[in-house]
């Protein structure tokens, strides 16, 4: 395939994406490691606009009873499928019904923490209510299409007709864009759906190019051969995407790159140990040297970005002899070999992370945060591991001292998988296979149960101004214990060359770095 030509073609998008051509998802009911570009296909009942606010998708309206409790939606009477079937409420009722299931990865977000599950019911052909037991503010942000929710929904009529197998090969769905061919090379080519509710695309066809390694991906942006360049790598600048008339969009996240500690390790489920830790890292130091000027060193679980971020935290700045005053008062005593004892015990634990210089240099996190507790009389043992086979496993097992990795709530700033001191977990049924991946990661088994009582009450707080109150206090705790030891606020990046125009103003607001400027595909057009 002739992708210079292809670049070249007004009516063309041809996008370079991260990642292994069997990772790409082309079904919601089967997600994998890569959302895609699953919101081109398929529609939700709610979305995130570019201000990172909740809008109609498949609902043109929606309203939320006084007590909070029930949510309902009006759905639009224009849309239809991918085969020209209309959208209708028994559509959404389905979709609801295949998430709801103990096999479904993301059907921990349609239940209340006490594990009883949101009621879908249908009210007429294009009205759906939704209910809980208790109020659950936090539930329409999970009905929408970020890959903290993946609510997409899926004609019902297809589905029973071919089965769930046959759909993954050839989804339909609702959204701008529907499957076309897939190429020899694994390239996945979508083409515009010309009745799609909010007007028919601007563009008549997408290549979706799988590249990897990330190398060859920023190799095809310089011959020409790409339109969009998702994940283009740390080191690529600006000044490098104008080189070959593009331009660098980036923009900081709520995904936060931790040195995640174990508070169930015995060693550091001592608060003052864990702050002992913060004040021998200088932080601030540590990330722009990894990161460059630009890095955005983070403090607490919820990033700049979104409307509950909370800056007034204790930072726990560079100071070494407090941190070694902080071991002495917990009982630790210099050995001759330099590293605190207690009760003939050393002061010693190992990081595991998974190594990627293209997106985070994990190792040079490791290896400063190493030097500077040593400092203070902590030994660091550095562990680089596989993903599969060395991450998942300790973290299911709690089998570790310390990870390096993201903790990321998208959007919606619910605490509750990450930190309540229940996760993980997922609400038990009886065909849960073994060995799914749990939803909530809850990895560092940090506990504390004024925090927990904070999260809950904002789940359950209507208003806003409420919750945000809620969510800094909680914050300010998690903070102050050092729950974890938040490094810094990952930017997503994409390069688009000069020819593209209508892209999105750069957001979050569909929670995966592939949307970070297209969040409105369909106003996407080409000049070249």
């Amino acid at each position: 395939m002739d992708y210079t030509k292809l670049a070249a073609d007004p009516t063309t998008l041809v996008l370079g994406y991260n990642g292994k051509a069997e990772m790409f998802t082309r079904s919601p009911l089967r997600p994998r490691a890569r959302a895609s570009a699953m919101r081109w296909m398929f529609s939700s009942l709610l979305r995130f606009d570019e201000n990172l606010e909740l809008v109609g998708d498949l609902a043109e309206r929606w309203q939320t009873s006084a007590d909070g409790r029930t949510y309902t939606f009006a759905l639009r009477k224009n849309a239809v499928w991918h085969d020209g079937r209309p959208v209708t409420a028994d559509d959404v009722m389905f979709s609801a019904g295949l998430l709801q299931r103990p096999s479904s990865y993301f059907r921990n977000t349609l239940h209340l923490h006490t594990g009883e599950p949101a009621t879908f019911k249908k009210v007429d052909s294009h009205t759906i209510e939704v209910s809980t037991p208790r109020p659950f503010s936090a539930l329409p942000a999970y009905l929408t299409s970020t890959w903290a929710s993946m609510f997409l929904i899926v004609p019902g009529h297809v589905v029973n007709k071919i089965g769930e197998t046959a759909f993954e090969e050839c989804p339909v769905g609702s959204g701008p864009f529907r499957i076309g061919e897939s190429t020899d090379g694994g390239d996945v080519v979508l083409t515009a759906h010309q009745q799609y509710f909010a007007g028919a695309p601007k563009i008549d066809r997408v290549v979706l190019r799988i590249i990897e390694p990330g190398a060859a991906r920023v190799e095809a942006f310089k011959r020409g051969e790409l339109d969009i360049m998702v994940a283009p790598g740390r080191q690529f600048s600006d000044a490098d995407a104008r080189k070959h008339h593009g331009r660098l969009l980036s923009l900081p996240s709520n995904q936060i790159v931790q040195f995640g500690l174990n508070g169930r390790h015995p060693i550091l489920k001592s608060v003052k140990v864990r702050q002992a830790i913060g004040h021998a890292v200088d932080l601030p130091r540590l990330v722009r040297q990894i990161e460059g000027p630009l890095g955005l060193p983070a403090y607490s679980p919820i990033g700049p970005t979104n409307w509950a971020f909370e800056p007034d935290v204790n930072r726990h700045d560079y100071n070494p002899a407090y941190s070694r005053e902080l071991l002495a008062d917990d009982g630790w005593r210099p050995g001759l070999d330099g590293i605190v004892r207690k009760d003939g015990e050393k002061l010693s634990f190992s990081v595991i992370f998974v190594p990627d210089t293209w997106n985070v240099d994990y190792g040079s996190y490791a290896e400063g945060i190493r030097k500077y507790l040593a400092d203070v009389g902590i030994e660091l043992i550095v562990r680089s591991v596989e993903y599969w086979s060395g991450m998942k496993p300790a973290w299911r097992n709690h089998d570790f001292g310390a990870f390096m990795y993201y903790d990321t709530f998208y959007n919606e700033p619910d605490l509750y998988w990450s930190w309540h001191s229940s996760m993980p977990k997922r609400p038990e049924g009886p065909d849960l296979p073994g060995g799914l991946p749990q939803y909530g990661y809850g990895t560092t088994g940090y506990t504390n149960a004024e925090v927990d009582d904070l999260i809950i009450a904002a789940r359950e707080e209507p208003e806003r101004k409420k919750r945000i109150a809620l969510l800094s206090k909680a914050q300010k705790i998690m903070a102050e214990e050092v729950a974890s030891l938040w490094l810094f606020n990952y930017p997503y990046r994409t390069v688009i060359a000069d020819r593209v125009h209508g892209t999105s103003v750069p957001s979050i607001a569909e929670g995966t770095a592939d949307l970070l400027v297209t969040i409105y595909p369909e106003r996407i057009y080409k000049k070249v």
